[in-house]
Parts: C-alpha cells; structure tokens; sequence
C-alpha cells in the first residue's frame, strides 16, 4: 500500500471518528525550539533597555537557548508593544515593557490595541525604586510638612517629572490630591534635567529614581520612599504608605508579556523561569545597580494588577486633565 493509500485510510478513519483526534494532529514542537525575540519598549542604553538584557541573559540561561533583545523605543513604548500584539501567539516574540504602556498611554489616546485583552500577561518581574525629594531650600524636612505647606500655598509648589504623561507625572499627581494639595506640574524631556532644575532649585520637588544619589549625598532632602517597601539604600526614609498615603499608587513595574493568545504551557513555563531567576546573584545586583529590585508576580496576580493600574491611573488622568503632548 503506498504513502497516499495510507494517507487516504487515515483520512476515512478519522471521518468514521475510528481515530483519535490528537494522533491525526501533528506535535507542537517543544518550546523553546529556537531564539526568542525580547521586544523591549525603550532605546539602547536606558534603564528599561538594561533591564531587559538582564532578563534575556538569565532566561538565555536557564532555557538553553538564546533569547535577543530588540530595541524598539518611541511613541512612550507604544511601537513595542504594537510588534507584540500583532505577533503569532507561538511563545518566540515576547514585549517588556513598563506600567506606563499599559496604565496611561490608552487613555491619552488610541494606541492600536487593547491593553487589557491584546496581551498574554506572563509575569511582572521588577520594581523600580523612587524617592520623592526637595530642593534643600524648601521649608519642608518631612512629608508632613511638605503636606502643610502645600496646603496653606495652594499653588505656590510646584513639581517636575520626565514628561508629560509618564508614569511619575501621573504618580506625582495621584500624590497631590490624596494630600489636597495643589502644585504645578513642569514637565522636562527626560529624569536627568528634571532633576539638575531640582538641585538648582528652580522646582521643589520631585519623584524619580535619579535622586537617589543626591538624596544619598546630602544635595536633595529625601522625604519618602516611593516603592512598596523601604529602600535599603536609605533604610531610615519612610514609604509613602508609612506617611499617611496608602492609595498612591507607587508601581514601577517592568514586566513580561506575550502576544494574546499565547498557549497556557508556554506562558507557565515562562513564568516558571523567571521566578527561579529572582534568586540568582547575578540578576539581583544587575537589578541593584540600576535602582530596582525583583518583584515577582506571576500571570494570574499580573493580569489583577494590571487592571487595577490602568483603573486608578486612568482615574487621576481625568481627574487631573491631564493630555498627550
């Protein structure tokens, strides 16, 4: 009987249902069975790019196989995260990205996908670490005093962030009105200027992670840390939680996600990794060196709280009026 006879009785068994389904389906074969693209949401050299190469040097490692990091900065993180969701759901393309692409940017305008349903949540993976601190001038040496004095200056404050529309504009703004306080917002292209206007005193105050190491060298006073948990760097700074402000939402996260529909076992076995990979040395004082710290929540808890992001942000943006450049 030659090879199309045989493929003609496979056929007819099938049909008469005398086959099991599985056998007539060829495997999938076992993931990851080549590289896999790591589309990372920011240009060469910043803190999200170096980030995402420490995550594609441990998941290298840990599956055997060669993960590559391709840059694709721009439009807030939108151009990566449009690659992904338009890629096949097969396990090998995989965005990391930041809560800003997800929690902000859909409700400044239409970024082409659905930030909730266009993605496969497969783990958040890291937290950055944050200070809100003051010029050293001002007359604020804690954050209630900073809250009093903003209160009985409605106005007078104000405040910088990297851009309108990023995470720590919308951050700072969820700060001021849990306070009830008013403060102007001056946006800068990026941390590093927001934060040389900072240590020259032309605004007050500020949350980022580059005032670390002012705070650290006495040039900028720390008032609280934004970040789920002290700092150990600054042990003695209390959270905003500690504060008095519990609701603020304080995540910086950096996370991994696949295009929708991605297969369960994949997603899993992703996840797997990456929490395994929170334990080595190596990704930990990677993590150190760049102000943040591992945080890892897998697909269910991820998918939870990127909901909750994009709710609360989403809420502060129109509270605030708050527009796309």
């Amino acid at each position: 009987m030659g090879p199309f006879a045989t493929s003609s009785r496979r056929q007819w068994l099938l049909t008469a249902g005398l086959l099991p389904l599985g056998l007539a389906q060829p495997a999938r074969a076992a993931w990851p069975d080549r590289p896999i693209r790591l589309i990372v949401a920011y240009p060469p050299g910043g803190t999200g790019d170096l980030v995402g190469r420490l995550v594609a040097e441990g998941l290298g490692r840990r599956i055997g196989g060669t993960v590559v990091v391709e840059n694709q900065g721009g439009a807030g993180g939108v151009i990566a995260a449009r690659t992904v969701n338009r890629a096949v759901p097969d396990g090998y393309t995989l965005l990391m990205a930041g809560n800003a692409i997800f929690a902000i940017q859909p409700h400044l305008g239409d970024v082409g996908f659905d930030p909730l349903r266009g993605f496969s949540p497969v783990a958040n993976i890291s937290e950055s670490q944050r200070v809100l601190a003051v010029r050293n001038g001002l007359p604020a040496a804690s954050l209630a005093e900073l809250v009093v004095y903003g209160q009985q200056n409605p106005g007078k404050l104000n405040f910088g962030s990297s851009g309108i529309g990023s995470s720590l504009h919308v951050m700072t703004e969820m700060f001021c009105r849990e306070a009830g306080i008013q403060a102007v917002h001056v946006p800068f292209r990026g941390s590093a200027p927001g934060v040389q206007a900072l240590l020259a005193g032309d605004i007050d105050f500020m949350i980022d992670t580059v005032v670390i190491q002012y705070v650290q060298q006495g040039k900028l006073r720390g008032l609280a840390s934004v970040a789920e948990h002290r700092l150990p760097q600054l042990p003695d700074l209390p959270t905003l939680a500690e504060g008095g402000y519990p609701k603020v939402r304080t995540s910086g996260w950096q996370a991994i996600l696949g295009p929708p529909g991605m297969p369960a076992d994949v997603v899993d076995s992703l996840a797997g990794h990456l929490e395994a990979m929170q334990a080595e040395p190596a990704f930990q004082e990677g993590l150190a060196r760049l102000n943040a710290v591992p945080s890892f929540r897998g697909p269910a808890q991820f998918s939870i709280d990127l909901t909750e992001d994009h709710r609360q942000f989403g809420e502060i943006i129109r509270a605030s009026g708050i527009r796309a450049e």
